[in-house]
């Protein structure tokens, strides 16, 4: 019995080491029909909403890929049903480098951390989400802590666009 237990012990100890072996790589979680979307929403017109903004990342010909799509708002244009009026501002497409993935990974792993943090309420706010194509994954929180702002101007720097500015009505 006090081999097993001394056993186990090593066995543990073992696993616990820093220097494992463990390769992460964002194209893991991309099978080859899968999209997975990072959106957000962001309050220019403060409890009526805001401009969109998507990413759509999926893989092609072993590439992984990108698409990000940026809308404009006048809060003053609605329609027939009274919700602001988007028109699409930028449309980018690229292949995403080594580091471009690694921004994106951490921009994930930042946001599932956050949303461990207290829901706000309010009637204004972003949102922040992650999902994919299948309805398995969706990682989402919204709010108006910096903390989520700057999670999303990082990415945003990382992939080479330009960082979102929100306009007050």
């Amino acid at each position: 019995m006090k081999n097993y237990f001394a056993f186990l012990f090593l066995i543990l100890i073992s696993s616990c080491s820093k220097n494992s072996n463990v390769n992460y790589s964002f194209d893991n979680i991309l099978s080859y029909k899968d999209t997975l979307f990072i959106k957000s929403k962001f309050a220019d017109c403060g409890e009526w909403g805001g401009h969109d903004e998507i990413i759509e990342i999926y893989s092609e010909n072993k590439q992984t890929k990108l698409i990000y799509t940026k809308y404009n708002v006048d809060c003053g244009v609605r329609d027939n049903k009274g919700s602001i009026v988007q028109n699409e501002e930028i449309k980018k497409n690229i292949v995403l480098s080594a580091s471009q993935k690694v921004g994106l990974m951490n921009y994930i792993n930042n946001l599932l951390h956050y949303t461990f943090m207290d829901n706000e309420f309010g009637n204004s706010g972003n949102s922040f989400s992650v999902e994919d194509s299948e309805n398995q994954l969706k990682i989402s929180h919204y709010g108006s802590s910096n903390i989520l702002m700057e999670n999303y101007k990082d990415l945003m720097k990382k992939l080479g666009f330009p960082s979102v500015v929100v306009k007050s009505e």
